[in-house]
């Protein structure tokens, strides 16, 4: 079976859904070597005049020829006049049609240096019968419904030619694929994929506000990828657009930051430890972060504290990545919080890398989703295969996606940055950009070598300096390749995830939830980059997935 390029979309109309089956059964009649491309627009030069059309099939033979087949299901009018189709209150002349198609595609093989190419270009009426060609069409380039079940054969006689050279038939497949756009731009998909992702993941910030809670106290335990930033978006915006006072908590920097840009500008967002410091400093006390280990336990304290005499002021509280804080810091919080106020603790236990003791919040109504809306279905596949979260995540993704590839690195490429480096150029020459790309170290910042790293190969990294300016805003190297930890890019996400620096002999359950959150991260594509042990190690959770199940069980 011929392999098509895209795959068959869903027909709208009538025409469309004949036009599916030919290329469904022209893939049947054409041997696995043949590529079939479709629904391609193609644009000529001719002076300086531009002309558009569309190219319903091509078929690639192995040899590097093509045939080239216009298909018009229903009825057309054979007359003494020519060949026409009618739609609606007008006919095209299909003669004339085919015949610009064909000196239109000649001319662009000549543009790209593949004269050698020949084009075979055919008619195909699968709804009709034909007797005899025309002077302006002949009989031989028309198949017809009699033809049907002979289609293969035909195309394969008009395209018996000497075959071209390796180089030129890649360079045929190449020009295929991205000048007539059948493989669309990386940014372009890219683009398409996120605004199809937000639409569906909407369905979160749409139903869990409807939900009533008598007393206020909402818990929502939700996967990574369902939709959480954006509940949390559309209730900060709800509470602004009724003059609410609100405020928005989490555990990691990036992630406030990251809410706070898209947050209403009277929200206020801010994470725990800025909140306890930002007390602390109330108190008349100027912290020492270089030479106190225990400056945020006492900046906690303050804000327990002030927060117990302080006159509650707010109409909407959201507590993020509620996994990563002690219960008590929910306690602290929750005093600012008006009688009647609501209150919406965010989470995900499978997220946990901070090993905090899970907490309960008596009279809460409780809400769960494990359908995840960000990653590639393919992505989400092997995190269930895996076994990486208590409860099955389910595919709720626009797309397919792929495999995550696995890299294993040599044991003198330190953390597989050099191969890395590689997989970052392969990307650029793919299409991506390198904002798109974000690598991911599985260790800490500490202990990352690439997170002490100004630059990969040629890029500069945009990485956090571990420093923070006057403001108390993180200060970040000056580079457009991101690398972060996994630690600090929870919460975030990026089209292209490089996760590296993956060595290790035992996945348990903590590197666990560490690679479920890093694979988690992809909107689109998944390298991960480890030590021969550590695939070993995934080999091992595997297995229990891959075993064969016992005949008669």
């Amino acid at each position: 079976m011929a392999e098509l390029h895209p795959g068959i979309r869903r027909a709208l109309d009538a025409g469309r859904y004949r036009e599916n089956e030919m290329l469904a059964l022209l893939a049947q009649a054409l041997p696995a070597a043949c590529r079939i491309y479709h629904g391609m627009s193609m644009s000529s030069v001719s002076g300086a005049t531009q002309r558009y059309g569309e190219l319903d099939a091509v078929v690639v033979f192995p040899s590097g020829h093509l045939a080239v087949l216009e298909v018009k299901a229903g009825e057309v009018d054979l007359s003494e006049r020519g060949i026409f189709k009618r739609y609606g209150a007008n006919e095209k002349n299909l003669a004339l049609q085919t015949k610009g198609q064909w000196q239109g595609l000649i001319g662009r093989l000549r543009d790209v240096r593949l004269d050698e190419v020949r084009v075979a270009h055919f008619l195909l009426l699968p709804d009709f019968r034909v007797g005899q060609g025309t002077i302006g069409y002949p009989r031989e380039r028309i198949i017809d419904a009699s033809q049907l079940d002979r289609i293969g054969a035909l195309l394969a006689v008009a395209c018996a030619h000497a075959p071209l050279a390796g180089e030129a038939l890649e360079r045929l497949h190449d020009f295929l694929a991205n000048r007539f756009a059948v493989v669309a731009d990386a940014a372009c998909r890219q683009g398409q994929r996120q605004a199809a992702t937000r639409r569906l993941a909407e369905g979160l910030a749409t139903w869990v506000p409807r939900v009533h809670s008598p007393s206020g106290l909402y818990v929502v335990e939700a996967t990574a990828g369902s939709g959480k930033t954006q509940l949390a978006l559309a209730l900060l915006k709800d509470a602004d657009s009724r003059r609410e006072r609100a405020r928005y908590v989490c555990f990691n920097r990036p992630l406030a930051d990251h809410i706070a840009r898209l947050a209403p500008v009277r929200a206020e967002v801010a994470t725990v430890d800025e909140l306890g410091i930002a007390a602390l400093r109330a108190t008349g006390e100027n912290p020492d972060f270089a030479n106190d280990a225990a400056v945020f336990r006492r900046g906690f304290e303050a804000l327990r504290a002030a927060n117990v005499v302080a006159a509650p002021t707010m109409d909407l509280l959201i507590i993020d990545e509620s996994q990563d804080l002690d219960g008590e810091w929910v306690e602290a919080l929750w005093p600012r919080l008006k009688p009647g106020g609501r209150l919406y603790v965010l989470g995900d236990a499978s997220q946990a890398i901070y090993r905090k003791a899970p907490f309960e919040l008596a009279d809460a109504t409780r809400i769960a989703c494990h359908e995840n809306f960000r990653s590639p279905r393919r992505i989400v596949e092997t995190i269930n295969l895996l076994g990486l979260t208590p409860v099955p995540v389910v595919s709720r993704g626009p797309d397919v996606g792929e495999v995550p590839d696995l890299h294993v690195h040599v044991p003198d490429d330190a953390g597989g940055l050099r191969l890395v480096e590689r997989i970052v150029a392969k990307l650029l020459q793919d299409g991506h950009a390198l904002t798109e790309v974000a690598i991911v170290s599985f260790a800490g910042r500490q202990k990352s070598t690439l997170l002490q790293r100004d630059a990969l190969g040629p890029w500069p990294l945009m990485r956090f300096t571990g420093q923070f300016d006057a403001a108390d805003a993180p200060v970040w190297s000056s580079g457009e390749l991101l690398a972060e930890s996994i630690y600090r890019f929870k919460g975030q996400s990026a089209p292209v995830v490089i996760v590296c620096e993956m060595d290790f002999d035992e996945l348990d359950d903590q590197r666990a939830r560490m690679l479920f959150v890093a694979m988690t991260r992809a909107q689109s594509r998944l390298h991960l980059v480890m030590s021969a042990a550590a695939e070993q190690a995934l080999a091992v959770r595997l297995q229990p997935a891959l075993k064969p199940v016992a005949a008669g069980a």
